[in-house]
């Protein structure tokens, strides 16, 4: 049971036992090896026994020239699972891979949010919508965060056109950066525990996002409480004072650090304190990493072995999105077909990403066609390619529609690959180097978001001899089908599925899966449809891009974000409210009823989209947000009831006089259904005014050393975020206990700490009695727990969090992600 605080504690505890350690290590650098510590070929200190970073990309798997690693599925397919346990899953195998040669860094996940289709990398953007990209890419880093290798958070923050993108220069206001820009990234930070973020090339409000005070200090790091090291993208920044002050920590891909940061510092031109505090970030997280202590050692058969291979064929299936099922084409019997021909540029070869620096280089493929021969025998497989992907050569279609017609069904690929989209570099290498100017264009080689080249056409003729057209588009950024959807039976959306893809698209295609992804975007239909091209970003919290735009201006899309269908057969009922009158701060539950009214199971992503009425702050808001979501296993007949959460956090804004998170007071409707456009469900509920009031809760359990080792000496530690409605003040008290196997064995205690709402802290505890817990061998259950006045909390039910450590060769693992992993 929660024992209250009744009377303050009387000061912050003054030992800390990690920043002791940063400053004995500080105090033996001389200024040059500070400096060093912030250039990414001089970081390693051989006589203070400090290691280099060593890293890679690695947003779907190991990349920069690396050879035969997993390739997963890219992050917009990660997004379409909706499903974050899984992604847990894939963030871990990946940066264990990383681990099993050595390294100790992945670049990526990618956080970029697509506002156009178009856009270059559109594949390593996790959608459209902040709330569902946000749950994704917490649990990719929840899952590196199982291993000994950290991810750079890229890019930020608003990377989106590819093409000038060094001399873009996006405007926005600050309500927008924080409440639709940055609510994923803050999500990542706080309850992922992201050890690095890596800026962007773009520039925001004048300025680059590297030299970007507002960005980094002011949100990321004053507001968000984030305090392990910031990066530049390659070369990514040219102000050395600037950066230094906007506290950019480390310089990759520049020597502007290194060669101007001595003779200034000695000059008095840049405060030593800026280097120093730098450098303790910098230090920070290769201590809370591991990379200070010691890591265990991965066998190299985990590169590429049969587990990952598992994972990359199961998180492909469960990003593919099924869209149309005219006269139940799909599934096809694989005993009772005749023939099939695999048409499309994309039916014998499948392609992994775009053109960028996080393309991975598999060991092998499966595209379509093999997965199609590997069912039905080769016998009942023809293949003609009929165009390619973006020309006019229409050489090929006879031979094409000559298969067609004599099939007895046709599996059409179509989509983009690496010739079509992709990184700056590849779209226009010297304007990427020099800059050039501001978005005049689409970044897509095609310029629309339409099937590029003859695809759409070829389509057509083979709908005039066969009926019977099953469309697969894989690509990253999606494509409108809108040209041809009336002449094809079925469409299936993979987004780069992975080297498994086309294993996995051809079960989804017999019946050997039931496809349960969603769109994490909007399909226009045509390039009328797409927020215009333009740098200026405000207001994009309201107007915003992709549903928030298309219900903006009124417009209907070709299919909905959150829209996929499955083989089974959904219904929603009896929804109810907890509280339909209720206060600021009360947790508000949405329950319903969720049948699968088929003779198959299935998977269900149902989705909770909230709505305002009449509000004070009085606001512009858009139609709808996405605001919960759950995947869920239905029997066939089975009915399920689900109730999905609103906390506070789930109905900030962001109030730009007060420049503090708020929960509007007024009238809010909830609506609940299996796509942004079809939600048969609707309530609603009011919040009254109510004192404002904080909400600690406690995540990410670490330790110093990270991974122990029997008979070293253990300091525990822990985030703890302020999820309430009002700031945690300077004055109030909480006390935050640790225990390993019940026992308590530290404590942080204090009352001069402030917490900001929606803001973070980390706490370093004391020994109980002045000593450390000792780590003995086996598997310990660590618990932390928050003690504060019931009259300075929100909710006492996330007061608590466990984890599992095992020792040796283990790290402090969160108790439900423990769970997932077995």
């Amino acid at each position: 049971m929660l024992i209250l605080i009744k009377t303050s504690i009387a000061q912050k505890q003054k030992v800390d036992a990690l920043e002791q350690r940063l400053d004995l290590l500080l105090s033996k650098m001389s200024v040059q090896e500070k400096i060093e510590q912030l250039y990414y070929l001089t970081d390693g200190n051989e006589r203070l026994k400090i290691p280099q970073f060593k890293g890679s990309d690695g947003p779907h798997g190991i990349g920069n020239g690396a050879k035969g690693f997993s390739s997963f599925p890219v992050t917009m397919a990660m997004a379409a699972t909706w499903d974050p346990n899984l992604i847990t899953r894939v963030g871990r195998a990946i940066s264990l891979e990383q681990a099993a040669r050595g390294k100790d860094r992945i670049a990526g996940p990618a956080l970029d949010m697509m506002i156009d289709p178009r856009v270059g990398r559109a594949a390593e953007t996790i959608g459209e919508d902040p709330f569902l990209g946000g749950r994704i890419s917490t649990a990719f880093v929840l899952g590196q965060n199982t291993t000994s290798v950290f991810g750079s958070l890229k890019h930020y923050n608003l990377n989106t056109y590819e093409l000038n993108r060094r001399t873009n220069d996006y405007l926005s206001d600050q309500r927008s950066l924080v409440e639709f820009w940055g609510a994923h990234w803050k999500r990542t930070i706080q309850y992922g525990g992201a050890y690095s973020v890596m800026c962007a090339y773009n520039w925001v409000n004048g300025d680059k996002c590297a030299e970007n005070s507002f960005l980094i200090k002011d949100l990321l790091r004053d507001h968000w409480g984030y305090n392990f090291y910031t990066m530049c993208d390659w070369g990514g920044f040219s102000n050395t004072g600037k950066a230094l002050s906007a506290e950019l920590d480390f310089c990759e891909g520049n020597d502007l650090y290194i060669k101007e940061l001595p003779d200034g510092v000695k000059s008095g031109k840049f405060d030593i304190s800026l280097v120093e505090r730098a450098a303790r970030n910098v230090l920070r997280t290769k201590i809370l990493s591991g990379m200070m202590d010691g890591v265990p050692v991965i066998d190299k058969a985990v590169i590429d072995g049969t587990e990952n291979r598992a994972l990359v064929y199961e998180s492909g299936l469960k990003s593919l999105v099924l869209l149309k099922n005219a006269q139940g084409i799909l599934p096809l019997n694989n005993k009772d077909i005749k023939s099939v021909a695999v048409i499309g540029p994309n039916g014998k070869v499948l392609p992994l990403d775009g053109n960028s620096s996080s393309k991975v280089s598999p060991s092998y493929v499966i595209p379509v066609y093999d997965g199609v021969k590997n069912i039905i025998g080769e016998s009942k497989v023809r293949f003609a390619k009929g165009c390619n992907i973006n020309d006019n050569d229409t050489t090929q279609f006879a031979s094409a529609i000559k298969a067609a017609k004599t099939a007895e069904y046709v599996v059409f690929v179509a989509g983009l690959d690496n010739t079509v989209e992709g990184e700056g570099y590849f779209l226009n290498k010297e304007a990427d180097e020099k800059g050039g100017g501001s978005i005049t264009r689409p970044d897509r080689a095609s310029q629309t978001v339409l099937l590029p080249g003859m695809q759409n056409r070829l389509i057509n003729e083979i709908a005039k001899v066969n009926p019977n057209i099953i469309l697969v588009v894989i690509s990253g950024g999606i494509c409108s089908v809108t040209p041809v959807i009336k002449n094809v039976k079925g469409l299936l959306y993979a987004f780069y599925p992975g080297q498994e893809g086309g294993k996995a698209i051809a079960d989804v295609l017999f019946g050997k899966y039931n496809p349960s992804g969603k769109l994490p975007v909007t399909m226009p239909k045509d390039d009328s449809q797409i927020i215009p091209i333009n740098p200026d970003f405000r207001d994009m919290v309201y107007k915003g891009a992709g549903y928030r735009w298309f219900d903006a201006q009124k417009l209907t899309p070709e299919f909905a974000f959150g829209a996929g269908i499955s083989y089974a057969k959904f219904e929603y009922s009896a929804i109810k409210i907890n509280k339909p009158n209720a206060k600021v701060g009360d947790l508000i539950e949405v329950s319903f009823d969720l049948t699968n009214t088929s003779n198959v199971a299935g998977e269900e992503v149902v989705q909770l989209y909230l709505s305002m009425g009449k509000q004070i702050p009085s606001l512009a808001m858009p139609a709808k947000q996405l605001r919960g979501f759950e995947k869920t296993m239905l029997q066939p007949g089975q009915v399920k009831r689900i109730t999905l959460t609103l906390s506070p956090e789930e109905l900030y804004i962001y109030n730009e006089q007060s420049e503090s998170y708020q929960v509007p007071t007024g009238d809010y409707a909830v609506h609940v259904g299996g796509a942004s456009d079809k939600l048969p469900l609707k309530a609603s509920f009011s919040l009254s005014a109510a004192l404002p009031k904080p909400d600690l809760l406690v995540t990410n359990i670490r330790t110093m050393p990270a991974f122990p080792k029997p008979g070293d000496s253990v300091v525990f530690m822990a985030s703890v975020i302020n999820s309430g409605t009002g700031d945690f003040k300077k004055g109030d008290a909480y006390k935050l206990h640790f225990y390993v196997n019940g026992k308590e064995v530290a404590s942080y205690d204090t009352n001069q700490d402030m917490i900001p709402e929606g803001g973070m802290e980390m706490a370093v505890a004391n020994g109980t009695g002045g000593k450390q817990w000792i780590a003995t061998n086996g598997k310990h259950q660590i618990t932390a727990r928050i003690e504060v006045m019931a009259a300075k909390d929100l909710n006492l039910k996330n007061n608590t969090v466990k984890g599992e450590l095992m020792i040796p060769n283990g790290r402090v693992i969160p108790s439900e992600i423990a769970q997932i992993l077995k």
